[in-house]
């Protein structure tokens, strides 16, 4: 049985799909399991993900800066999908054009699910202003429609089938994220990374992720100012289209000098040195479906500080070392901070959220589409 992803949202620097494809592509790999992907990029190409053949069509993108770029016609898409021939295909995003999709695969028995990682008309807040509300409109009724398509709809917590429930009739189910918990659960802090990022009196706070507007990343310099008299500096792991933004928030603020600008960390055992040596990690994203960074972080021994709402609040809700403030509020998130800082260095136990599991549990739930054996239990959204 040969799964393949497909999705629209794949960036070359940092993204949680990409981390989840990666995750999948090394399980499959190991498992002895048949796997393809499917992505958007620059320009067509063929390569590997582990043993995993990837196919790459070629994208357009609004922005340089904004990371992603979007197939706009399904043509390319569906020749992917007969060279790679699946008997399931996994979207990632109802962007990848789930109707068409839907139409090669039928009559070819073969199942689609969806798996929505986030909300389209959030994610539409990263793009340029002139076409941000347009687009938002645009992509929440692509994602409305989307999701009438496919057999299956997966999301990651409880918070995201509330979200998207009430858009489809189609069974969703809940399955968990994973967390590489080598290397970050063996990560140790650096005292020579230390002296390259701060003072030795200063405490190091850590920001990994992408740069976009709808993670709320304009929060970050403004807590920090109100942090005014704490030794600390901020360290930020990432870049994206909203960087430039934030530069500016800082600089008006009078902090920019108390922010390293890293860009992006590729590698997975320095990113986990990273998280390791820093004091407080935070995340100000109130929309993540789940929060692979900061649980990360917490496997790394990092104190975090992220907002309650959402699949993040969801996720770290009664975990050792998680700091949960009200959303969208520096002075919430600062005060976290200041708490956070009064605390020993957690050492959660994350071990049922190995990556292992969730590939695990989903190839089951494949092979029960792939077979037409029965795969819910409606009322609780459980794969059964």
């Amino acid at each position: 049985m040969r799964v393949v992803d497909v999705t629209q949202w794949h960036s070359p620097v940092s993204g949680g799909i990409r981390t989840y494809l990666n995750a999948k592509a090394r399980w499959a790999a190991a498992s002895d399991m048949d796997h393809g992907v499917v992505v958007t990029g620059v320009r067509e190409e063929r390569g590997w993900i582990a043993r995993s053949p990837m196919v790459t069509v070629r994208g357009r993108s609004p922005s340089r800066r904004w990371g992603y770029r979007l197939a706009i016609r399904p043509g390319a898409i569906i020749a992917a999908l007969d060279e790679l021939a699946p008997d399931v295909v996994v979207l990632h995003d109802t962007t990848s054009f789930p109707q068409a999709v839907t139409r090669w695969a039928s009559p070819r028995g073969v199942p689609v699910v969806i798996v929505v990682h986030s909300d389209l008309g959030i994610a539409a807040a990263g793009l340029p202003a002139p076409i941000r509300g347009p687009a938002a409109w645009g992509l929440g009724l692509v994602q409305r429609r989307g999701l009438r398509a496919p057999r299956v709809v997966l999301v990651a917590s409880d918070e995201s089938r509330r979200r998207i429930a009430h858009s489809t009739r189609r069974p969703v189910l809940i399955s968990p994220l994973g967390v590489d918990l080598e290397p970050f659960a063996s990560a140790a802090p650096d005292a020579a990374l230390r002296d390259t990022l701060a003072a030795a009196d200063e405490a190091v706070l850590l920001y990994a992720g992408r740069l976009s507007s709808e993670k709320r990343v304009d929060l970050l310099p403004q807590a920090l100012a109100r942090l005014e008299g704490t030794a600390v500096r901020l360290v930020v792991a990432g870049t994206g289209a909203a960087e430039g933004r934030v530069r500016r928030i800082a600089d008006r603020l009078g902090v920019l000098d108390r922010i390293r600008f890293l860009g992006y960390v590729e590698d997975r055992e320095r990113l986990a040195a990273l998280m390791a040596t820093a004091d407080v990690f935070v995340h100000p994203s109130p929309h993540e479906p789940f929060g692979l960074a900061p649980l990360e972080a917490l496997a790394s021994g990092c104190r975090v500080v992220a907002p309650r709402p959402g699949g993040t609040g969801e996720t770290l809700a009664g975990r050792e070392g998680a700091h949960l403030v009200a959303p969208a509020d520096p002075g919430a998130l600062a005060d976290g901070v200041r708490r956070a800082l009064t605390t020993p260095r957690p050492r959660p136990d994350l071990s049922q959220l190995g990556w292992d599991a969730t590939f695990a549990r989903e190839w089951d739930l494949y092979d029960r589409l792939a077979s037409g054996r029965p795969i819910v239990r409606y009322e609780t959204g459980e794969i059964s």
